[in-house]
């Protein structure tokens, strides 16, 4: 056979062998499958996000300002106690001591100026001075006493005991040389708390006081709520040295499963917006600056342009060309049947909320869109 006829009858088997290798890739390519999303009405929220820590609205150390040796310490850790209640006591002998020695001198002065009922008014002033003085330093004694005891000044939990019978309470030395106390016993009210945050720069501008909050116990739990109590206007360095701004929210709800001392995540609604007419934005097309979809309806597909607004997430707002209820092709990826997925292709994944999925109804979806 001419060569001539050998390089044709190779050139043939190479195009098929090359038509055959691109009917099999084309068999292996990943098909497009079509869905549908129903057009819903739904709540948006965009939500500035932070981390604080939990600590209660209520905190007051208690100390003792008088000297003495600790005799009884009636509480521990985790106590509730309510207001009045006996926490702790020191040795009150000498204390009590002076509280009798100021009445014997009260006593005395008083008696004194009766007996100068009829002195010069010299003597008389003098008499009563030392009754005021007597009487200021009963009022001391009896305060000094009092101090020796200390009692819940309100109802809630204790969360700090310093003390053991045996110490030593009262003012001691501080470290720069003047006087200080060491707390005895802290006590809090867990029913009343609040979470300390930070925000960025960027996010301090959108916040206001009293804007609604979320509140999550970090590392999962029941949904508390709150309001924005108080923003920052000066800022502090976070570990990165950014600049961030702190955020105070009060806790307004039911505060089971927040502690003192932990952390949880805080959600702020900046901004919020009801019956809101949206469609997932994988279902929208544009052309230049027109933006359409394609409208199922039955076995018809039909193109319509529509005007849209803001983005929440995975869905955008419909201003016109659409109405609640209308459906509408979204369009995805699938891997072939028995294959193995798309490995050179696109592979496109998102979520259809609750009301707005295939067949879907109900009063549409409830999207948060977090910011910051």
């Amino acid at each position: 056979m001419p060569r001539r006829w050998w390089v044709a009858v190779l050139v043939v088997l190479v195009a098929l062998v090359a038509g055959g290798w691109t009917w099999m890739a084309r068999d292996d390519s990943p098909s497009a499958q079509r869905i549908t999303a129903t057009v819903a009405k739904g709540t948006y929220k965009t939500t500035v996000s932070a981390t604080g820590t939990i600590t209660p609205k209520r905190e007051e150390d208690l100390s003792f300002s008088s000297s003495g040796s600790v005799t009884r310490v009636a509480v521990a850790v985790g106590d509730k106690v309510h207001k009045g209640d006996l926490l702790a006591t020191i040795d009150s002998s000498s204390l009590q001591a002076q509280v009798d020695a100021a009445e014997a001198q009260l006593t005395a002065a008083k008696s004194q100026l009766s007996e100068d009922s009829d002195a010069s008014s010299t003597q008389v002033a003098a008499d009563e001075a030392s009754v005021a003085s007597a009487q200021s330093d009963l009022e001391d004694a009896q305060d000094a006493l009092s101090d020796a005891t200390l009692r819940a000044p309100f109802s809630g939990t204790v969360s700090a005991v310093g003390y053991e019978v045996g110490d030593q309470a009262g003012n001691t030395p501080a470290s720069d040389g003047g006087s200080g106390t060491t707390p005895a016993i802290t006590v809090i009210s867990p029913r009343s708390l609040q979470i300390d945050a930070n925000v960025s720069a960027a996010d301090v501008s959108k916040l206001k006081k009293g804007m609604q909050v979320e509140i999550t116990p970090t590392g999962g739990g029941d949904v508390a709520y709150g309001t924005v109590s108080e923003v920052g206007v000066i800022a502090t360095a976070s570990d990165s040295g950014a600049a961030q701004f702190p955020v105070t929210v009060d806790v307004t709800g039911k505060t089971a499963g927040l502690y003192a001392g932990s952390s949880a995540d805080v959600a702020i609604t900046v901004k919020q917006a009801t019956d809101v007419l949206a469609v997932n934005s994988q279902a929208l097309h544009t052309d230049g600056d027109t933006t359409y979809v394609y409208v199922i309806d039955g076995s018809k597909r039909t193109k319509r342009v529509v005007t849209v607004g803001e983005t929440y997430g995975i869905n955008t707002q419909v201003l016109s060309g659409l109405k609640e209820g209308d459906v509408v092709e979204v369009v995805s990826f699938s891997a072939p049947k028995g294959g193995s997925g798309n490995r050179n292709g696109p592979n496109t994944d998102f979520q259809i909320p609750d009301g707005a999925g295939p067949g879907g109804g109900g009063q549409g979806p409830v999207l948060v869109q977090k910011g910051g």
